[in-house]
């Protein structure tokens, strides 16, 4: 069904036509031929291999290396590895990421012609469903989580709790309905970013908080957080949900929205699949333009900072993009912007596609606005969306030093930057405690009004620059169901909607200090639980997706947990799923944690 000749495509209802139908058909009876060749003649190879390998190892491999450990060469190699892994993911991770990608878009556009089966939407959901009931008369020996991999996720942390859980497979990566009439489309949670602007930009539409990072899911930013340049208007992306679908510890499916099971509604967000599991979602989307004309304002204070954010964000007709890029403790950019049909006619070399790889990084050009002034130009819309992809922020000048050369973008630039989770599967355990401990990666949500003194204290612990800064709405909920944020301090009322809300702003530091670069003492965990004390003290949250050294009863003090453990006992999820805490503590976190 086209959106064209419908205001409602709902792709649930349709199988595709008899030419998709039948290559579908094909590409399931040649997949079932191979499996039955692999099972009786690659599979038992492979485990020949295996074995051999693993006896290989047993003999050689493990004691040579725990011979290796006990040298003092091995501290010197591991700190050689970790200072030129660069150089190998130049030569090896980008050239498979390209790959990846170019795989990737062939794999998507064969996918959406002839293998999307929003049609069977419902008995997916069904199978999970079985999965949890058959988990559930095994007699519920450990608590259930995703089957996903770890790498594939976006989040820095290293996860540990999975080896000791049991995993439910919930594949589940459909759009199934655009409805421009609610302005609203559904789908499953593993739908990503990417797939969600080349599904929604052709047909002139966009989520109301659309965000970055294309391997994002859907599910992972509502059960998580999302926030991104929309934020200052609409909130979180959980704002933006008018429903959600969700699989209980005891097999039951349960829609919940702000009107049914609204408890449960409000208390999914931050929760991180610790209340169920999800399996559809419907978000808000907005009319967009083709491009976006952009409006840089540099700023020299904090004062001048907090001063023009203020105003912008507290405007009764706020621009509908904002964003601000902090390059030092008094000077930051703010770029704000409007969807566009264009720049005037005869002025379209101000047109500025971010994308291409012969192109200065996004967040380089916007520094040279400190020098020029003010000043404007016209980003095409998807490479705004992905404005900071190719150089995953300011990430790539540490995660490989070569690239900031000019002569990377010619030999290694045009192959895109290298995909988070090829970088995560390729970190030895080594290079993952290297980057805990020797690199930054954190966000605060802090209320605008402490801007000031947040900054300063990403100063003093971390002293990373650009820092990057989107100012975000938290609302009051109705009494009762505030969820995990607890009701802001200093409410406004929204002059056309009645709602009350705070303006926030997320605050992130990603890189690695100066005092490290400098060969002087700092301490990961002292500076980040310095951080977490002052958002604490500051009502404000740790974004979750990076390292947490708190411990339980301060986690508890930053999220409020009443309603979630109400819905905890309400919904089935005691003893089905773990903790929120229990997920996203850091592996790295000493049992014992001082101030």
């Amino acid at each position: 069904m086209s959106v064209k000749s419908s205001a409602v495509a709902d792709y649930t209802k349709h199988a595709g036509s008899r030419s998709t139908r039948t290559i579908r058909w094909l590409l399931q009876v040649t997949t079932a031929a191979l499996i039955l060749v692999a099972n009786y003649t690659l599979i038992p190879a492979i485990q020949l291999h295996g074995l051999l390998f693993n006896l290989l190892a047993d003999l050689v491999l493990w004691p040579a290396l725990h011979l290796l450990q006990r040298t003092p060469v091995y501290p010197w190699l591991v700190d050689f590895c970790v200072r030129h892994r660069g150089w190998f993911l130049a030569f090896t991770m980008v050239p498979l990421s390209f790959a990846h990608e170019q795989y990737s878009r062939l794999r998507n556009w064969f996918y959406s012609a002839f293998l999307a089966t929003p049609h069977l939407h419902d008995a997916r959901v069904r199978q999970v469903q079985q999965q949890v009931r058959a988990w559930n008369q095994a007699g519920r020996k450990r608590p259930m989580v995703t089957a996903r991999a770890p790498w594939l996720s976006v989040s820095v942390r290293v996860e540990s709790y999975k080896s000791s859980c049991h995993l439910v497979q919930v594949n589940l990566r459909n759009i199934l309905e655009v409805n421009t009439e609610r302005m609203t489309v559904r789908c499953e949670p593993l739908v990503n970013m990417g797939q969600m602007t080349r599904h929604l930009i052709p047909m002139g539409y966009s989520l109301a908080v659309m965000i970055e990072m294309d391997d994002l899911t859907v599910g992972g930013l509502l059960m998580g957080v999302g926030v991104e340049v929309s934020s200052h208007i609409y909130g979180f992306l959980s704002e933006t949900v008018h429903a959600c679908e969700v699989v209980l510890g005891d097999g039951t499916l349960v829609r919940c929205s702000r009107e049914e099971n609204a408890d449960l509604f409000h208390a999914l967000p931050w929760s991180h699949g610790t209340l169920g599991f999800l399996v559809a979602v419907e978000l808000s989307i907005v009319r967009i333009k083709p491009y976006v004309h952009m409006k840089y304002i540099p700023c020299y204070s904090q004062d001048e900072l907090l001063d023009k954010l203020t105003v912008l964000t507290h405007s009764s007709n706020p621009p509908p993009l904002i964003e601000t890029t902090v390059y030092s403790k008094d000077t930051a950019v703010i770029f704000t912007g409007d969807f566009s049909d264009g720049p005037p006619a005869g002025q379209d070399h101000r047109i500025n596609d971010v994308s291409r790889w012969w192109k200065p990084w996004f967040y380089k050009h916007v520094e040279s606005f400190l020098e020029r002034g003010p000043g404007d130009d016209w980003i095409p819309l998807r490479p705004y969306f992905h404005r900071h992809t190719r150089s995953i922020f300011w990430e790539l000048r540490e995660v490989i030093p070569i690239s900031t050369h000019w002569w990377y973008r010619y030999v290694f630039g045009w192959m895109g930057p290298p995909k988070i989770a090829f970088l995560k599967l390729s970190s030895a355990p080594a290079i993952r405690e290297a980057s805990v401990f020797k690199h930054v990666v954190q966000d605060v949500v802090v209320p605008l009004r402490d801007l000031k003194d947040t900054i300063d204290l990403f100063h003093e612990a971390f002293e990373v620059y650009p820092l990057l800064l989107y100012p975000v709405r938290i609302y009051k909920q109705p009494d009762g169901l505030q969820g995990v944020l607890r009701e802001p301090s200093h409410l406004r009322t929204h002059p056309t909607t009645g709602r009350m809300y705070e303006m926030y702003i997320d605050l992130g530091a990603y890189g690695v200090p100066p005092k490290l670069k400098r060969k002087e003492p700092w301490d990961a965990i002292k500076e980040v639980r310095r951080m977490e004390k002052f958002t604490r003290r500051h009502g404000g949250y740790q974004l979750l997706y990076a390292d947490c050294f708190m411990t339980r009863a301060e986690f508890e003090e930053m999220f409020d947990h009443t309603l979630y453990r109400r819905c905890r006992r309400k919904y089935k999820a005691i003893g089905a799923f773990p903790e929120i805490y229990d997920k996203v503590k850091s592996k790295y976190c000493p049992d014992s944690v001082t101030e």
